[in-house]
């Protein structure tokens, strides 16, 4: 057990963060005298009251947790509130924007697509898409589904991420793609990409006739039960029950309010999607494989299915203690942790910080949404799973 603890203290210190806020320390609560006591309630309750502390300590004003093991819900809880000065609480259907984890949801749709054969992995994007066009037109032409989602379009990263932030819609995006000259050849390198892999919206749309919002709400939201769950600036501005975003300031060491902005939601399929915790707690039990009528476990597993190693990318996953090597798939990012493979996204946009992680072989999985940047946010998940390693190895499941 000192052993385990000292490796974790050692997490602590060197463990990546995504954000740029004041420093703080992480809380690490004096090790557990562990008794004749039920082993899960043993887990949540020391999860419960470490994730309690550091979410104080951090200052950022709302936050939201579900963790899912086999097919229950087994913790939903808010935190702090919805917007800073006020005492309206975050409640576990309090909508946030989900950003990244846009992209999972997305993948998650088209193995839906292909179960009913309206889709192919490797389809071509032009035979979808025929306005769809590179400088490379040879490389254009050889583009599948499979490099959309898994970023390795030959693009450089973040291509036409300008075009985002300026509003225009998702197809006069795809038709400026004509302009982009490729540094690799498809399927040969890893580089992140939003713009580019919302083209995934196109393919969808064309195969089925139907508007990425509508496929969303008919093949995923409502059979999951996800009550709160939209992908339009509309869906969230509505919405009377949202976390709003906050700013943090680093010369006041303070945070503000700042306005919900349309950024992102002209790509849904990269980063538009809201959701509550609530939504994403049922949204868990489609990624652990207890929805066969969402997604077939074949096409579940085909898209945690590695397809580009990014274990020698600048990519803060490869910092977290524990993991050894580092993988894209399909819309998610697969790592060699431990002994076992983790499923896991992350994301950001306009002040939201979202983070999700399944762990397949103990059929457990936890998101937590934020409503602002803060240092908690990047040891959020690598901590969780050192609790729960901690949890299964004194106690046993």
């Amino acid at each position: 057990m000192k052993n385990f603890l000292g490796l974790f203290i050692s997490f602590l210190i060197v463990g990546c963060t995504t954000s740029k806020t004041k420093k703080k320390d992480v809380v690490v609560l004096q090790e557990p005298v562990v008794s004749k006591i039920d082993s899960l309630s043993f887990f949540l309750d020391h999860y419960e009251k470490f994730f309690a502390t550091n979410f104080n300590i951090s200052e950022c004003p709302g936050a939201a947790i579900v963790i899912v093991k086999d097919s229950t819900v087994i913790y939903k809880r808010g935190f702090g509130v919805k917007e800073i000065h006020t005492t309206d609480s975050v409640d576990v259907n309090t909508v946030f924007r989900i950003a990244s984890l846009s992209k999972g949801v997305t993948s998650v749709l088209a193995g839906n697509l292909v179960d009913n054969k309206e889709l192919l992995w490797n389809q071509g994007v032009k035979e979808s898409v025929s306005y769809f066009d590179l400088k490379d037109k040879a490389q254009a032409g050889r583009l599948k589904v499979n490099h959309l989602l898994s970023h390795t379009s030959g693009l450089y990263k973040y291509t036409n991420s300008k075009l985002i932030h300026r509003g225009l819609p998702l197809k006069s995006i795809i038709s400026n793609f004509k302009r982009n000259g490729v540094v690799s050849r498809e399927g040969t390198d890893y580089e992140y990409q939003n713009a580019i892999f919302s083209v995934m919206e196109k393919v969808m749309e064309n195969a089925t006739k139907k508007s990425f919002e509508t496929l969303l709400k008919e093949r995923l939201f409502i059979p999951a039960g996800m009550k709160n769950a939209s992908s339009t600036f509309e869906g969230i501005k509505e919405n009377s029950n949202v976390a709003l975003p906050h700013k943090w300031n680093h010369y006041s060491e303070k945070y503000y309010l700042t306005d919900l902005h349309k950024n992102y939601y002209n790509v849904a399929a990269a980063g538009g999607i809201n959701a509550s915790i609530s939504d994403m707690g049922e949204y868990l039990k489609v990624l652990l494989g207890y929805h066969p009528d969402i997604i077939s476990k074949e096409n579940l597993t085909e898209i945690y299915n590695p397809m580009i190693c990014t274990s020698q990318k600048d990519t803060y996953v490869n910092l977290w203690d524990g993991v050894t090597d580092s993988y894209y798939a399909k819309g998610w990012r697969v790592l060699d942790y431990r002994d076992r493979t983790i499923i896991y996204h992350g994301g950001n946009v306009n002040q939201y910080k979202t983070q999700l992680m399944i762990d397949p072989k103990n059929k457990i999985g936890v998101c937590v949404l934020f409503n602002g940047p803060n240092t908690f946010n990047g040891p959020v998940i690598p901590t969780f799973l050192n609790y729960y390693d901690f949890y299964t190895a004194t106690i046993g499941n």
